[in-house]
């Protein structure tokens, strides 16, 4: 449950008695001119401003929790608004490095990277935020803990160095939208001397290949490809009603569908932590917890799907492992080095284009599931929809191949492999001739397995305008579900 159905019309009553939080022309406070500057916000706003750009919710403190607070959700509904929260003047002068560090929770939020950020201007007076320069500073990705914690985590350090020698004011920037409206909690602003320690564990690395993985940190806020991830297994999640239950240990585990992990062995913050799907498989059965509880603090290095899992930034249709000792499973992806041609979908459909020939609905992206198509609304509708490749030149090739990560459920089985179809075209489309599929997933799950090697004919080697598609058809009787992913000729 968000917090602010409980308290929604609290915050609108606290907001309205507090006016030195709502009144776009609260007088210009006090610069500050000696380091460490801080504010609990314990009793209320200090010497902060606020701006409301858009929308009626506005920064706030709470009575209840003793700090400030923002959510565009007045239960049952989202708002869309744009609203600032100014320090004061901050005088930097005399220093040559420093830092900003504020304890926070930010949660429900659509796209969090861009909907709670942080700002500094040199030149801001007062009024709207507009009639200044900002620039952003840059934060640890901001991530739902799946609960409301009981103390509120701690921001890391931000290096303000780029800053020293100026006076300065920094700004807490919330966006909501009328179709999501994230809450955002903060206390503790503290701007103190010296430069910015980063964790390690904190620090985005690695490029997501297999030679230079991601770290957890970049897997968290690289999410949206196939990429390489390593960390540690710390314990696996649970979904529990409204929220996630993390375990970070092995001990009573029953939960063999996922682990988490993170950059060290020890950690418990759930927000440095990335829950990882363990398909059925040799995946599964070599990593869970139930059954492989030594498992627990090994590091471990994953291939797999980075998109959104219990809510946050995850690892899903994991379908390889290497754990520490040489232990191995699952499929190892094509090296992708010398491909001819790749496709991932994973932020649209590229150049590929569609072709509806019977029924309303048509072959899509979808974030996190790639290629996806569906004759399903509120009810099965027949359709036959196209998705085909561009044009690809295989002039000078002798042999060629084509691999997939796909999924089809919600169909029926005995209808899979004649409803979900490859086709392939010696002349940009003109004429197309059926291609068996080497592997189908089970048509029963939403596990994305591999096509397996398809050789493209002989026929079409040494060709410049090779295409190909994938059909799909359905009836108004039954209409399964077909997400496609990861694409690669070679």
């Amino acid at each position: 449950m968000k917090r602010t159905k409980i308290w929604g019309f609290m915050l609108f009553a606290v907001t309205m008695a507090v006016t030195s939080c709502t009144n776009v022309k609260d007088p210009e406070p006090d610069p500050v001119s000696a380091l460490p500057f801080s504010e609990t916000f314990e009793t209320g706003l200090g010497n902060f401003t606020t701006q409301s750009v858009s929308g009626d919710q506005v920064w706030a403190y709470s009575t209840q929790y003793k700090y400030m607070s923002i959510s565009g959700f007045i239960t049952p509904t989202n708002f869309a608004n744009e609203d600032w929260l100014i320090s004061p003047e901050i005088d930097l002068a005399g220093v040559t490095a420093a830092k900003l560090t504020f304890d926070h929770v930010a949660r429900y939020f659509a796209d969090a990277k861009n909907e709670a950020t942080i700002w500094v201007s040199e030149n801001y007076v007062s009024g709207l935020p507009a009639t200044a320069t900002w620039s952003q500073l840059t934060t640890k990705t901001f991530t739902d803990p799946g609960s409301w914690p009981t103390v509120l985590p701690s921001s890391g350090e931000i290096s303000l160095t780029a800053f020293a020698g100026k006076k300065i004011k920094i700004a807490f920037k919330y966006v909501s939208t009328a179709t999501k409206a994230g809450t955002w909690e903060l206390k503790n602003f503290l701007v103190s001397e010296g430069e910015a320690t980063v964790d390690p564990a904190d620090q985005v690395s690695g490029d997501g290949s297999e030679a230079t993985p991601y770290n957890v940190a970049a897997g968290i806020a690289n999410q949206g490809a196939s990429k390489w991830v390593k960390g540690y297994i710390v314990g696996y999640a649970t979904a529990g009603g409204t929220s996630t239950i993390y375990t970070f240990s092995a001990d009573t585990c029953t939960q063999a569908t996922n682990i988490l992990i993170a950059g060290y062995k020890t950690e418990t913050d759930a927000t440095k932590c990335m829950a990882v799907q363990l398909p059925t498989g040799a995946v599964r059965t070599g990593l869970n917890l139930v059954s492989t509880k030594a498992n627990l603090s090994k590091e471990v290095t994953l291939y797999g799907s980075l998109e959104a899992y219990f809510g946050k930034p995850g690892l899903k249709a994991t379908s390889y492992y290497a754990l520490e000792g040489g232990t191995t499973g699952g499929t190892k992806p094509v090296d992708t080095s010398n491909a001819i041609f790749t496709e991932t979908f994973a932020n649209s459909l590229g150049s590929f284009t569609t072709n509806s020939v019977v029924g309303a609905e048509v072959w899509a992206w979808k974030t996190g599931y790639g290629a996806v198509m569906s004759g399903f609304t509120t009810v099965s509708n027949a359709n036959e929809d196209w998705l085909i490749s561009p044009t690809i030149n295989l002039t000078g090739k002798t042999s060629a191949k084509l691999t997939f990560d796909h999924t089809i459920n919600k169909g029926l089985l005995a209808n899979m492999q004649t409803n979900h179809t490859l086709w392939m075209s010696a002349d940009n489309g003109t004429t197309w001739e059926q291609v068996t599929i080497t592997t189908y997933p089970a048509g029963n799950n939403w596990t994305f397995v591999n096509s397996g090697d398809i050789l493209i004919p002989t026929k079409f080697m040494g060709i410049s305008t090779f295409k190909f598609a994938f059909k799909y058809l359905c009836s108004s009787s039954e209409s399964a579900s077909w997400e496609i992913k990861n694409l690669i000729v070679l």
